[in-house]
């Protein structure tokens, strides 16, 4: 043991015997690669609280004054609770909609979007991510899909037919959007501004300077697509600064299914909450699929329908009627 103290030792005292020898630039090139490799490991570690926005307001889908919608409790096999917002479709014909919200997009928020759905009868089960809206536990892209998956064979068990079932993936949720529809046999998947890939995506928005490895968040939808056979419609806006318009192309065009496009002209990231784009393409899409067992075949050409209107426009939670972010007693 003492042989072996005394060899580590020497050996310390000759690094450091190097370092001293060292030139600057040397030495400072080493420190500053030390650094990049310090904070790679922060940012393996610490990615999924930087990336989630959790917001864990709960509200009841009655004070957003939505009609013959519940709140409901879905326990998850490892012990967590999630919230899902639910309303029963009026006719057995008509489709549900399974919604995965985006980030820092809690249920409250997407309450008008959702009278959308409601207004014309059908299902609906939003489902809060874990940290959102009440649900316990917090988000990592395993979980988030895990729950999707459980969230959709919970409708199933039911009695609801997959075949009616509508998945609808917003931004972020788009990439555990792909996923579901890749692991079970949707009716449809609707894809609301999403990307290729969340780590590539990232990646170019930091000018590529982190490695791959790093990513434990990947969201790597290009690499599922491949894999759903469910009709698909991408909805872009083509004004989107948040996640740009070719990144959900990149993903359109890899898609194998029958797929429908809308680039929705002048549309920010936000600005596709309009019943112009709902009576024009998700209805149309939704009702097709939940009629046709999704199984249609024609696939047109993209089509661009008018600009939104400016009343309709962006971010919806900071319209007339915004609820109040603190809940009534009940």
């Amino acid at each position: 043991m003492d042989a072996a103290l005394q060899g580590l030792a020497h050996a310390c005292g000759r690094a450091w015997e190097v370092w001293t020898l060292a030139p600057d630039w040397l030495r400072y090139g080493a420190l500053a690669l030390i650094a990049v490799y310090v904070l790679w490991l922060v940012l393996f570690f610490t990615q999924r609280r930087i990336l989630y926005f959790t917001d864990p307001t709960r509200i009841h889908p009655s004070d957003c004054g939505l009609e013959r919608t519940r709140e409901t409790e879905l326990e998850t096999p490892d012990g967590q609770t999630l919230v899902i917002w639910r309303a029963d479709a009026e006719r057995d014909a008509l489709p549900h909609i399974l919604y995965l919200h985006g980030n820092r997009r809690a249920l409250w928020r997407r309450a008008r979007f959702f009278r959308l759905f409601i207004a014309s009868g059908w299902g609906l089960s939003a489902l809060a991510h874990r940290g959102f809206n009440g649900s316990t536990g917090r988000p990592s892209e395993p979980a988030n899909v895990a729950d999707a998956i459980h969230a959709f064979d919970a409708l199933v068990a039911e009695g609801i037919q997959p075949s009616r079932i509508v998945v609808y993936g917003e931004s972020l949720g788009s990439g555990t959007a792909v996923q579901l529809a890749a692991a079970r046999p949707v009716g449809g998947l609707i894809l609301h501004a999403p990307y290729d890939s969340f780590r590539e995506f990232v990646r170019s928005r930091t000018a590529w300077l982190l490695p791959r490895a790093i990513f434990r968040e990947r969201y790597d939808s290009i690499r599922q697509i491949g894999r759903v056979t469910s009709p698909l419609l991408w909805i872009h806006g083509d004004q989107d600064r948040v996640i740009p318009q070719g990144r959900g192309r990149r993903l359109y065009d890899a898609a194998v299914s029958t797929k429908y496009a809308a680039l929705v002209k002048g549309a920010n990231h936000f600005g596709i909450y309009t019943q112009a784009v709902f009576n024009q393409h998700i209805r149309f899409f939704a009702e097709s699929c939940a009629s046709l067992g999704g199984q249609s075949s024609a696939a047109p050409d993209m089509s661009v329908i008018d600009p939104i209107l400016p009343q309709e426009d962006a971010r919806p939670e900071l319209t007339k009627g915004r609820v109040s972010t603190v809940p009534k007693a009940r």
